[in-house]
């Protein structure tokens, strides 16, 4: 029994090490510290529109209206980490808290109406760009012979119920034009969308059934039409309740008769006059170029 305590009390049962929440140490005993990559990626954004924004440090001449940022993304993760960075579910987020203040700071003339978009494309940056890797700036400047060169279209309803019979997309009042169902439809997102080109829905009191049954092959956020104040044309893009993979589709009947899907989010068509647009296989708008 004495060999028994002995044997116990030099041999005593060991305890195991308290558990620690600190993140693990690195070899210089400091924790390792790491930015979530939305973060990340929205500081690497502000960092390059700063850069590409050079020429314009302390020019006063020189205001800048507006500014477009693409990036290209091929991957759903991608594309989920971009949208949170850029507070795509808070319009003007990003523009106001993130990007204006720094802006202002690097002494950058900025019109005080200015806007910000962002296009998220798979493939490849427009050749227009300021371009760096997958990323690409469209500066929009402020001018009075800029602005002199903005080009009148209009959309004219052929089949289906719209609010209005005809619409005139003029780029000095607005740059992006909505194409969709009902004036302020509720995404499954939750967010509230605001139409430009307006289909009745269902639910609306002046939608008719017989004039109107087109209109329910229009999603929500069926389309949009970009205007391009550098090039002077329109682009028709498809929004994503007009994508095949959201179980519709968004077509153009081209003036020269030929057809073409838009079936990519961020691949745009470059409107003719006399470009026929299809939502849905049934509503068609036609595009026209100047009053």
């Amino acid at each position: 029994m004495k060999n028994f305590f002995k044997r116990w009390l030099t041999n005593p049962t060991p305890v195991a090490p308290e558990q620690s929440d600190a993140p693990p140490a690195t070899g210089n005993g400091q924790p390792v510290l790491s930015i979530p990559a939305t973060r990340a990626k929205r500081e690497e954004i502000v960092r390059f529109i700063i850069n590409g924004l050079k020429p314009y440090i302390d020019e006063k001449g020189h205001t800048i209206a507006g500014l477009r940022l693409y990036v290209v993304c091929n991957n759903k993760e991608l594309e989920e980490t971009l949208q949170v960075a850029l507070c795509s579910d808070v319009p003007g987020m990003f523009q106001k808290e993130h990007l204006e203040r720094k802006l202002v700071n690097n002494f950058i003339q900025l019109a005080g109406d200015w806007f910000f978009e962002h296009h998220l494309v798979k493939d490849k940056l427009p050749d227009y760009c300021i371009s760096h890797g997958t990323m690409g700036l469209e500066v929009i400047r402020r001018g009075q012979d800029f602005v002199q060169q903005y080009s009148v279209a209009r959309l004219q309803v052929l089949k289906g119920k719209t609010e209005l019979p005809e619409y005139e997309l003029n780029p000095q009042q607005q740059l992006k034009f909505n194409i969709g169902r009902t004036k302020n439809p509720q995404l499954t997102t939750g967010k509230i969308h605001t139409n430009d080109i307006v289909f009745w829905g269902q639910d609306d009191p002046a939608f008719d059934a017989q004039t109107g049954a087109a209109n329910l092959h229009v999603s929500r956020n069926h389309a949009y039409i970009q205007y391009n104040p550098q090039l002077d044309k329109f682009f028709l893009f498809p929004d994503k309740g007009g994508l095949p993979e959201n179980g519709n589709k968004t077509r153009i009947y081209t003036a020269d008769d030929k057809v073409k899907s838009l079936n990519v989010p961020g691949v745009s068509h470059e409107l003719q006059d006399g470009d026929q647009i299809e939502l849905g296989g049934s509503a068609i708008l036609v595009f026209m170029k100047g009053k």
